[in-house]
């Protein structure tokens, strides 16, 4: 062991693909998403989890529109920038540096939001298991959990071997692979900028429609709805991602 973390416990890692991860096309999308997740749960006030909330965008729109938001994320820059854009839109949202495998806080919240394809970043499948499960236990009883990532029937439909993207200047090159029965991803991606290159191993763990469901229900979930995108449409060979409802 070299003593280097996971790469999601890695903040240079974030703070470096944060411009491709974070473009401001994508951070402009979080009103329009959250019209979708808000009617998917049948909610219109509360107190709301955002669990990872990277830099804010859904959680600062959430307070704005008058929720009592928690926005959890383990890398303390998105939480810096999280906190400025909070401030910027006069948006009073408590932010926490936690892991999502440790942070619970039991019967509090009405909804709880996990977009973005972010849950399965853990090699051990029983730490999924454990945030799955501190969501469900923060969730008060009837509360409701929307999830956005991206499947296996998604992605073996659109799966390419090799990409890149720019941002500010900063070229992203992407190497995929589907290992262990088309359980997991491994992703080589290599960041050049100015001259310099950075490489970074990026790997997460892959779910279909019926896994991720049987895991909530495993956690606690008494019902689970599973559609193709956020606006609600049918999980078929359309989908274009794996979106769960589940409740308490």
């Amino acid at each position: 062991m070299d003593g280097t973390p996971p790469w999601h416990e890695n903040p240079a890692f974030w703070e470096a693909v944060e411009p491709h991860v974070f473009p401001p096309e994508t951070v402009e999308k979080a009103p329009e998403q959250l019209d979708d997740v808000l009617g998917l749960a049948g909610i219109d006030g509360g107190r709301v989890l955002d669990m990872p909330c990277g830099v804010g965008r859904h959680a600062v729109e959430l307070a704005a529109r008058g929720f009592e938001v928690t926005g959890v994320d383990a890398t303390a820059p998105y939480l810096e920038t999280a906190r400025e854009r909070a401030a910027e839109a006069g948006a009073d949202v408590e932010f926490v540096n936690a892991d999502m495998r440790e942070f619970r806080r039991p019967d509090t919240f009405d909804l709880a939001v996990n977009l973005y394809t972010s849950f399965g970043y853990f090699e051990d499948r029983a730490d999924d298991e454990r945030a799955a499960r501190n969501i469900y236990e923060s969730l008060s009883p009837g509360g409701k959990l929307v999830m956005s990532l991206t499947s296996k029937e998604v992605l073996a439909e659109e799966f390419q071997e090799r990409g890149w993207s720019e941002a500010d200047g900063t070229y992203l090159l992407e190497d995929r692979e589907v290992t262990d029965d088309w359980c997991w991803m491994e992703n080589r991606w290599v960041l050049v900028a100015d001259g310099e290159t950075r490489e970074f191993t990026v790997s997460h763990r892959l779910y279909s429609a019926y896994e991720l469901s049987e895991l909530l229900r495993e956690v606690g979930f008494s019902a689970v709805e599973v559609y193709g995108d956020l606006d609600g449409r049918d999980f078929d060979e359309d989908a274009e991602r794996l979106v769960v409802v589940a409740e308490k």
